[in-house]
């Protein structure tokens, strides 16, 4: 396969799918990890594709959800210490908590585990059955399940969250932009969303730095109104974040 015809293949797929990992280009070309990774840097340079850590994201997937198996995937080291120092630092003994269906904040439930008495409330289907397979009291909301994020959603879910308390709240984000808005492709989830953080004595919103300066369809928060939690900052990084701004940065 030539050059051309083989980045015309990566667009399509990427374009598609929203984000993919090299592993998958490579196997659906047949070619090396280098030749994948120099195809999306000249992609990437050309504007064609948005190159992250292991992968590429698609630029036109301003309102597209990204498969969740896929999801998992993407900077999973940072993923887990974002998650350890969450439930090390804000979760206690005989807390009710929400955590959402964030792949960063299903990292939790193990380091929860840990801590005596904690019962989970979330709209995730693998967060629910992690937390079972680790002996945690689970809640799962009721509602539509969405297909490619495995997130709950819909009236009957919003109805359940309004007759709920947390004293915490851990929530994902598909973006957080320098004015501050916190965002998520799909309004549902970003409905859900804004509930859990409005019935949470503090929310927390765990992300990894690829989110960062990053902007989706719907907004659910404002950066000021919430703590963000997330790896070590580059000064480009910084550079993106709002004036206002609660942030724990783990270094």
């Amino acid at each position: 396969m030539l050059t051309p015809e083989r980045q015309k293949v990566i667009e399509d797929y990427v374009n598609q799918h929203g984000l993919c990992r090299v592993s998958d280009l490579c196997t659906m070309t047949s070619t090396s990890e280098s030749t994948i990774r120099r195809d999306l840097n000249q992609m990437a340079q050309k504007g064609l594709v948005k190159r992250v850590h292991g992968g590429a994201q698609s630029v036109k997937s301003f309102t597209h959800d990204v498969s969740q198996h896929i999801r998992f995937s993407m900077n999973h080291s940072d993923k887990k210490a974002i998650a350890q120092y969450a439930a090390k630092n804000f979760v206690h003994k005989d807390d009710y908590i929400f955590i959402d269906a964030g792949t960063t904040t299903y990292e939790m439930v193990p380091f929860v585990a840990l801590i005596p008495g904690v019962t989970i409330v979330t709209n995730g289907l693998e967060t629910a059955l992690c937390a079972l397979n680790h002996g945690i009291e689970a809640i799962l909301l009721g509602g539509r399940i969405k297909e490619n994020t495995h997130a709950v959603v819909g009236q009957t879910a919003l109805k359940q969250l309004q007759e709920m308390n947390f004293s915490a709240s851990f929530v994902g984000t598909n973006g957080l932009d320098s004015n501050g808005n916190l965002t998520t492709p799909d309004t549902e989830e970003a409905a859900i969303k804004k509930i859990e953080i409005a019935r949470a004595d503090q929310a927390y919103i765990l992300t990894d730095t690829s989110k960062i300066g990053e902007r989706s369809f719907a907004t659910f928060a404002q950066a000021g109104d919430v703590t963000i939690v997330t790896t070590a900052l580059s000064i480009k990084d910084k550079e993106l974040l709002p004036a206002k701004i609660n942030l724990k940065e783990i270094c």
